[in-house]
């Protein structure tokens, strides 16, 4: 069976202030009604006739639990990046299915549309059925060179041309510079890298015990101790010694050295909304490139105070104030974010520096912010 594997941990830093510690970007809702999670939760229940994972923190347990009451959360007793996610996740469907497929997916990307995603999923679930020894990543065709996500370069064609394309993976390469990824359009070769795969549960143990036995061996000792009452102190104490890697570095990238990794050329539309700048091609501009990064539904006579842009060009702004309305003028390429307990002003072209933000509300002891 396909059961899906959702990694819900992340803090999403860059979405600061909507997306918080308590309240991460994967549980927030920038578009509709509903969450990312709960976005991501939907486009699985199409594909999957095995059960919805969750992997999170304790502390997010509660609301994700409110927003997926039907999921099977498990719990990630501190942060140690998607390999240690991945391999907690595959020991739990084992113990349910020994012959369990995973569908591994972050919780806070926009997908659409829904059928084509399901089709796509499907394919995979059925071509990894047929090549269990595989892992199987899915790749985005580029839109353009953007230097913010990792990309996949593809060799030798897999399949049929009259099929999906799947293709052997030649290798990783990490966030390019802009000059490094116009080269890498111009092959026509690489793809974007999701962060999204399919493989068999026991098929990722095997490749973590090959390549990774750093990790392999905490988690092998988690698994023993399934269904025993020091299962809790295990988790516990096996899981805090797993080094912090992602899944990427631990096995991905040798076992493509061996042939052992395909990508699937993806049919949906993606992106990661990273950041605020990312999420402004979703919303509409005025003709000085302004953007009101609000819902319709969020603005107006019922909601946020819509904004004023005066001699303004290329500012994004996003308001849940009702009383108060933002009024931009002689500025240019500004980013205005207003929440409820804070107002973010920031330089749309120095994204990065928002990660620098929890640090100083760190060092500045505003922990209510965070």
């Amino acid at each position: 069976m396909l059961h899906a594997v959702i990694m819900a941990g992340g803090s999403g830093v860059r979405l600061w202030p909507e997306s918080r510690k308590l309240r991460p970007k994967q549980l927030i809702t920038l578009f509709g009604e509903r969450s990312f999670l709960q976005q991501t939760s939907d486009r699985m229940r199409l594909v999957c006739d095995g059960s919805i994972h969750v992997v999170a923190g304790s502390h997010l347990r509660k609301k994700i639990e409110e927003q997926l009451p039907d999921a099977a959360f498990i719990e990630e007793p501190c942060a140690r990046n998607t390999s240690a996610c991945i391999a907690l996740a595959a020991i739990m469907c084992l113990e349910k299915d020994p012959d369990a497929i995973m569908a591994v997916l972050p919780a806070d990307h926009l997908i659409s549309p829904q059928n084509l995603f399901a089709e796509t999923m499907k394919y995979a679930a059925q071509w990894i059925d047929r090549h269990p020894e595989k892992l199987l990543t899915l790749g985005i065709p580029p839109r353009g060179p953007v230097e913010t996500f990792g990309y996949i370069e593809r060799a030798a064609l897999l399949n049929s041309p009259d099929d999906p394309c799947v293709f052997e993976v030649k290798r990783f390469r990490e966030k390019p510079s802009r000059q490094t990824a116009e080269e890498f359009i111009s092959t026509g070769a690489f793809f974007w890298n999701a962060g999204i795969f399919v493989w068999k549960a026991r098929t990722i143990l095997d490749y973590l015990r090959e390549y990774a036995p750093d990790i392999f061996a905490p988690v092998e000792r988690i698994q023993q101790a399934l269904g025993r009452e020091d299962f809790s102190d295990t988790l516990r104490s096996e899981f805090a010694r797993i080094p912090n890697i992602s899944i990427d570095y631990a096995v991905l990238e040798p076992a493509s050295k061996q042939n052992h990794v395909a990508v699937l050329g993806a049919a949906f539309e993606w992106d990661d909304v990273g950041s605020w700048r990312a999420l402004e091609q979703f919303f509409p501009h005025d003709d000085s490139g302004n953007c009101i990064a609000s819902s319709v539904e969020a603005t107006g006579a019922n909601g946020a105070m819509e904004p004023i842009f005066v001699e303004s060009r290329d500012c994004l702004v996003r308001s849940s104030d009702t009383k108060k309305r933002v009024v931009c003028c002689a500025t240019e390429g500004l980013g205005v974010v207003v929440a409820d307990d804070v107002i973010l002003v920031f330089d749309k072209n120095c994204e990065e520096s928002l990660r620098k933000i929890t640090k100083k509300l760190q060092e500045l002891n505003c922990e209510e912010l965070l």
